[in-house]
């Protein structure tokens, strides 16, 4: 009865180790998978940012072009 026990400890052990493993595994996969996202994302603000000088040069085209008439 004891080897019994003992058996069925040892194979709940190895069961739940390597479900724990797998889940682990899933969700380390998962994290670096959002993470080389999160770095290619572009937000509203990065845009904004980017247009920023972008809106300052078509301004002074304009303006240079509007005062030379």
């Amino acid at each position: 009865m004891e080897k019994i026990n003992e058996i069925l400890i040892g194979t709940l052990t190895l069961v739940g180790g390597f479900l724990t493993k797998r889940i682990f595994s899933n969700h380390d996969a998962l994290s670096d998978r959002i993470t080389a996202l999160e770095k290619t994302v572009v937000t509203k603000k990065d845009l904004a940012r980017a247009l920023d000088p972008i809106e300052r040069n078509v301004d002074m085209i304009l303006t240079n072009l509007l005062n030379k008439k």
